[in-house]
This record gives structure tokens, sequence and C-alpha cells, in this order.
């Protein structure tokens, strides 16, 4: 007997422009597999950004954003300035963490360069996992604050 798979509910979206930069390449010319988790990181942070919930003002009021969990899938390479989309889904939001998928698009022709997901736990400076506040919640769930046009 299968069991059926739910699927995932996205909450939020988020669409960042990315240029492949020279110091990201490796010999190859290729972006180097290292740099996709900064891209995605880049892109989670610009998606709570445009939310008007930075990092910064999370860490400011004791609140930390930890990475608890890391996955990527790598599908076609990068080139030196290969423009992309990075798009940011947040597909959970739980009691102390949250949930993103990512989704990596070489622009010029639309193909999926990398996938991913990262899941995250809120925790206090002394290392303790803490709620997600009501209000940081509803600022993540939201649309969009503002969007920049360009690349980061």
């Amino acid at each position: 007997m299968s069991q059926s798979v739910e699927p995932e509910v996205v909450l939020q979206v988020s669409a960042v422009k990315m240029r492949v930069a020279y110091a990201e390449t490796d010999r190859m010319g290729f972006l180097h597999h290292s740099n996709h988790l900064r891209w995605f990181e880049r892109g989670r942070e610009e998606f709570c950004r445009r939310r008007l919930a930075e990092y910064r003002k999370l860490e400011d009021a004791g609140t930390l954003v930890v990475v608890a969990d890391a996955q990527l899938e790598y599908k076609v390479p990068l080139e030196y300035e290969d423009v992309a989309t990075l798009t940011v889904s947040l597909v959970e939001v739980r009691h102390a963490t949250l949930r993103f998928r990512y989704v990596l698009t070489r622009d010029r022709d639309g193909v999926v360069a990398a996938r991913g997901s990262t899941r995250h736990a809120f925790l206090t400076r002394a290392g303790r996992v803490t709620r997600v506040d009501a209000a940081l919640a509803a600022l993540l769930t939201a649309p969009e604050a503002f969007s920049r046009e360009g690349e980061l």
C-alpha cells in the first residue's frame, strides 16, 4: 500500500537575480560548488529583508536563526558571468523552526542549475531553542513590502 504525500504548501516566495563573479568560479570557470549554499543564504537574507525581517534586527533583539539542516542537488554548472534567478520559498513555519526551498535557474535558457532546502532553528544568545515570535512569523509569511530590480 502506497502512502500519499501531501503537496508542500508555499507560504511566500521571492525571486533574486544573481550573477556569477570571477572570484566564485573554479579553474573550469564554473560556479564553485561551495558557493551554492552562500547563494542560498544571500537569497534567504533578501527574502527576509523584503519583508522587513532583517537578520540584523533579529540578532540585535537576541534571537539567532541558525541552519539546522541543508540539502543541495546540483543539476548543471553555472559559468562565469551567467545570470541566474534564485527562487526562495518559505515552506514551513513551526514552533521553533523555519524551512526554505531554493531553485536556481540559469536565465539564458531557463535550465535548473541547482535545487535545495534549509531548515533553521531559533535560538537565544545562550544557545537555547526559542519559539518563533508571532510578529516575526507574520512578517515572514506576508507579501514582499518592497522588491528590487537588478542583481545581488
